[in-house]
């Protein structure tokens, strides 16, 4: 199978999936976050001197979604998917639902390899994270601590949990005291206080926070995570409010609600749509970097909040 669509709502399972698709010894791997499906598509037929395989990740690939292509690029998707290049293994990656009426998005998933991964929720989370857990011991009321401070987002406890071994060893036993010690115990109020500080334009606040989270050994990464998230729902928030959907078909359109919707309506008096564009390209151009190792994912984070208090 030379051809994947991997829609998840966790990046942890994203990645995880290609550790196990993509051999621990290809060095031939290539990110890429540009929106030109031609180019996407002329680099993935792009023909090796030495005829060897190339696997192509396709980040936020939303055109499966509710993004459209133009009619000259689902010609050209549509002809690769005929005639794919042996050689290159292609993965389209989006965190957005799908469209599985489109025409590409059905051909791929008849004839090539679709995957949807749902990060774990409630009683699933609880067993999920005990089982990733199970080399140490530790008692119920810790996990359930890990999970609430941890704004029960999969992603978020997997980063906590790749910090106990740094500190334990297997079958070591895991207190609650020890966990509140491990997971700062306001982390769940701090990352909202971080979003809203941003958001709100505190430059102080924003700078004070992010250095607490260094030195908790917070990924930078997941902070992005959060404001890429944070500054789509605004996005999507003007575009709604455009075409006038009320609040409350936003708030079912996006998946949130009522106080969530009336919090995000506030907010987005004071942006601008391009200025949201703006923001979200930059996060999207930040990630690219990281991701290629040109930059620290600390220092990147940094840069666009000193750039966007500018």
């Amino acid at each position: 199978m030379n051809i994947y669509l991997l829609k998840s709502d966790s990046r942890v399972l994203i990645e995880e999936e290609l550790e196990k698709l993509i051999p621990k010894d290809q060095v031939s791997i290539s990110y890429v976050y540009e929106k030109n499906l031609e180019n996407i598509l002329e680099e993935a037929s792009y023909v090796s001197l030495f005829d060897e395989k190339k696997y192509l990740i396709v980040k936020n690939a939303n055109f499966f979604g509710k993004e459209k292509l133009s009619e000259k690029e689902t010609d050209l998707l549509n002809e690769y998917l005929e005639h794919p290049y042996v050689n290159t293994i292609i993965f389209f990656i989006t965190y957005e639902e799908i469209d599985k009426r489109k025409g590409y998005t059905k051909k791929i998933i008849e004839k090539y390899s679709f995957k949807e991964m749902n990060a774990p929720k409630g009683y699933e989370l609880t067993n999920e994270i005990k089982k990733r857990t199970s080399m140490y011991k530790i008692p119920d009321p810790a996990i359930k601590y890990l999970i609430e401070a941890s704004l029960n987002n999969f992603d978020l406890i997997i980063n906590e949990i790749s910090k106990f071994s740094l500190i334990f060893s297997k079958n070591d036993s895991i207190s609650l005291a020890q966990m509140k010690e491990i997971v700062a115990e306001n982390t769940s109020e701090n990352l909202f206080k971080f979003t809203d500080a941003v958001i709100n334009r505190n430059m102080k606040e924003t700078f004070k926070l992010l250095n607490d989270f260094i030195h908790l050994k917070i990924d930078s990464l997941q902070l992005t995570n959060l404001l890429v998230r944070e500054f789509r729902l605004l996005f999507y928030y003007k575009i709604y409010e455009k075409k006038q959907f009320s609040n409350k078909e936003i708030g079912k359109s996006l998946g949130l609600q009522d106080w969530q919707v009336n919090k995000i309506m506030k907010n987005a008096v004071n942006f601008h749509e391009d200025d949201l564009k703006t923001s979200l390209i930059s996060l999207a151009k930040m990630d690219y970097q990281v991701k290629s190792g040109n930059q620290d994912k600390t220092m990147a984070l940094y840069n666009f909040l000193v750039e966007y208090f500018t």
